[in-house]
């Protein structure tokens, strides 16, 4: 599994350095997708906006499924990389989620540390990158690179019913749309799942700290993460909820300047 993990960060972690791609590399995605270019600033911002409004609507209902299944596969992806072996990842109906994993006795609390808090900033991260990735050119690779994970999760980790059905389902029409939009429409879709996914995060991560404060006992990240370094769990919870906000907002402001910079200009 350390493999795959490392196919799922790497690029993520290549594309929020701001690292230029290889000419090899470049070539091989040129040939695979020639058309693939970056949408308007004014695209791009209209995308992550438009996403931000749905977050805020009961359309974010039937679409909340997508920041679990980020958190969970976070935890999941985490574990691989760190050497660990991740068994599989639960999403349930309410769209809580849980990923189960084994890990060598030799780990020490830090390691673990880091496995659980990797879960909700997941999502803030996976926007960045996505509007890092759309405005650097590259809005379809990145597409099919979330897509290709997506798929990995509902192979290798998704093992229950509803997890299964709903990220099949996403998969399904992320190929459809792959194969029949236009560039334009794909790069404002990246940046609206990102605009999405980043208030999404926040949202999740505010829960955990309300739960928390009003039940510092309930099982959680939060709670997890204070048992193993001896701390209070409504301190480590607002910490995660300050760490993910700001993810969170860096992402829209990258979204969002450019285009703002203009209007405010004319």
């Amino acid at each position: 599994m350390f493999f795959v993990s490392l196919f799922v960060i790497a690029p993520v972690i290549y594309v929020l350095t701001e690292r230029s791609v290889p000419g090899s590399m470049l070539s091989r995605l040129n040939t695979w997708l020639p058309d693939d270019v970056a949408p308007s600033s004014r695209l791009i911002a209209f995308g992550v906006i438009g996403g931000l409004a749905v977050g805020f609507t009961p359309l974010s209902r039937p679409l909340r499924y997508l920041c679990t299944v980020v958190h969970e596969l976070g935890h999941a992806f985490t574990v691989g990389i760190l050497g660990g072996r991740p068994k599989k990842v639960t999403i349930a109906l309410d769209a809580s989620g849980l990923a189960t994993f084994e890990y060598p006795g030799t780990w020490g609390r830090f390691r673990i540390s880091v496995v659980s808090i990797a879960g909700y900033p997941a999502p803030a991260i996976a926007a960045l990158a996505a509007i890092m990735a759309t405005q650097s050119g590259h809005p379809q690779a990145w597409f099919a690179f979330s897509t290709a994970t997506l798929s990995v999760a509902v192979l290798l980790l998704i093992r229950n019913f509803w997890g299964f059905a709903w990220t099949a389902v996403l998969i399904a029409g992320s190929y459809l749309l792959a194969r029949h939009a236009p560039v334009a429409v794909i790069g404002t879709a990246v940046a609206a799942i990102g605009g999405f996914l980043a208030v999404q995060s926040m949202s999740h991560a505010r829960n955990q700290f309300t739960i928390v404060r009003s039940n510092p006992s309930t099982f959680c990240d939060a709670v997890k993460i204070a048992e193993l370094w001896r701390m209070n769990s409504k301190f480590v919870a607002f910490a995660h909820l300050i760490g993910v906000t700001g993810i969170a907002a860096f992402a829209v402001y990258m979204g969002t300047h450019p285009y703002i910079e203009t209007i405010l200009r004319s």
